[in-house]
């Protein structure tokens, strides 16, 4: 790539907390049975969020008591920055070291996207084997490489690295396959192009927008 292509596509980056119009046009989430997994746009990055109970032993043990565990990807500098500043923003389009942030919530989060899936796509299934393939191992930390600890939130070692070949939204549609939902992953780079497929999805319904903040 070019400088010009870096320079513009970390311009785009920040962009992505724009979503596709459909969404406006969805549902409202109303009891539902069956189980589903929560896609959260949370402005540059998406991030997908299940039960401890929908999760493989390893990913459940982190946040046992929470109501739902949101999983995202992305650039480790970026994502351990308190409050990325310049320097974070101009090197996020480098390649460079991944790392997976583990967040418990409470509830539902405003506005996440509640996607139905089949109940052998989880726990062990095919969606929580491509999660937990997703991190590094380590000696601790229920056998994950564990980088950082913060109040309802953690910061693990990814399997792999990040680039804008494969961004924290490729990681994300990527998930979205794995639980058996029709998402291509190639070529989504931004937002957009994860919550745009989900839009289009059967049975996809929006929460409130009187959401919780993340479990302290």
């Amino acid at each position: 790539m070019t400088r010009r292509g870096v320079l513009l596509a970390a311009l785009a980056l920040p962009a992505c907390a724009t979503m596709p119009a459909t969404l406006a046009d969805l549902p409202r989430c109303v009891a539902a049975p069956g189980p589903a997994l929560w896609l959260l746009d949370a402005g540059w990055h998406t991030e997908i969020g299940l039960p401890p109970a929908l999760l493989p032993p390893p990913l459940a043990a982190i946040f046992p008591e929470a109501a739902l565990v949101f999983f995202g990807f992305g650039k480790r500098h970026f994502m351990l920055a308190e409050s990325p500043g310049p320097a974070e923003w101009l090197a996020g389009p480098f390649p460079g070291e991944a790392a997976l942030q583990v967040t418990a919530w409470s509830g539902i989060p405003a506005r996440a996207l509640r996607l139905p899936v089949a109940p052998a796509r989880l726990g062990e299934g095919p969606l929580g084997e491509a999660l937990l393939a997703s991190f590094a191992p380590g000696p601790a930390s229920h056998g994950l490489a564990l980088i950082e600890a913060r109040p309802g939130r953690r910061f693990f070692r990814a399997a792999r690295g990040y680039s804008l070949a494969y961004t924290c939204n490729t990681w994300t549609a990527g998930m979205l396959a794995a639980g058996g939902l029709p998402v291509r992953a190639e070529g989504v780079v931004l937002s957009g192009g994860v919550m745009g497929q989900a839009a289009r999805l059967p049975g996809v319904c929006q929460a409130a927008p009187a959401g919780l903040s993340p479990a302290a």
